[in-house]
């Protein structure tokens, strides 16, 4: 089995119990990372790591919360590669995992990429060049289009150390950063269809502390107007549209 770490708040005890009690279920050994805390605001050694002017031409106002996450997925990454670690499972607390998990972990379906999202939202995947893993389950190699969720994944040592020197300082949120781009170039970044891991949005810390304040507030005649580079470069993905296809 690989490591498997979960990413919690200290004082999250509800949220930590829960997902204890699906991986003990499942007889998944795993270890919790504590997360930074950005609900009232942000240390001053995680000020450091972060670029809000960055996020800020990105078109996003972050807020604490989110870059806190972002910085907790840096910090498991860097625990991978300070511990030359060649894959790891990672949750975040909310993650419910299925259990078909078992059966992909062990199997190793995970040593074909760097970056496996075994959780995600409605995304885009290459319409070609698909994996047949087991049963229903299928690994769809993912386009620079879309694809949320950083509840649960697979990472090896290699895309873990390019998260951990690439991604900072932080100025986009933990799914994912730019630097992901250039693993789904070289077709080494996968979804997997069923999900094998869901989540529950009961009690989120970013719906409660994050994501208030994701739009530059650019408004004429009552309508939002996103910045002009954002138009830009979703003129710019269009393509990616087209090879590509929408997996929910």
């Amino acid at each position: 089995m690989i490591p498997v770490f979960v990413i919690s708040l200290p004082d999250c005890t509800d949220r930590r119990d829960r997902i204890q009690g699906h991986l003990n279920g499942l007889g998944i050994p795993f270890e919790f990372v504590d997360a930074v805390d950005g609900r009232s605001g942000l240390a001053p050694e995680h000020e450091r790591e972060i670029d809000r002017a960055g996020a800020r031409r990105n078109g996003r106002l972050m807020t604490d919360a989110e870059f806190a996450c972002a910085l907790s997925h840096v910090k498991v990454c860097r625990r991978i590669v300070q511990n030359n670690i060649p894959w790891a499972l990672v949750f975040e607390d909310d993650a419910i995992p299925m259990a078909d998990l078992l059966i992909y972990l062990r199997d190793r379906h995970y040593e074909h990429t760097d970056l496996v999202q075994i959780y995600h939202q409605r995304t885009y995947v290459r319409r070609t060049g698909a994996r047949s893993l087991f049963g229903p389950y299928r690994a769809w190699l993912r386009t620079k289009y879309r694809s949320p969720g950083a509840s649960a994944y697979v990472i090896s040592l290699r895309g873990a150390r390019l998260i951990a020197t690439r991604a900072v300082p932080i100025r986009q949120v933990a799914d994912w950063p730019d630097c992901v781009d250039e693993l789904i170039d070289q077709m080494r970044a996968e979804v997997v269809s069923p999900r094998l891991a869901n989540h529950t949005t009961e009690g989120s810390i970013l719906s409660v502390h994050g994501r208030k304040a994701n739009k530059e507030k650019r408004r004429f005649l009552g309508m939002y107007l996103p910045p002009f580079r954002l138009i830009l470069r979703s003129w710019a993905r269009t393509p990616l549209k087209l090879i590509g296809k929408p997996l929910r």
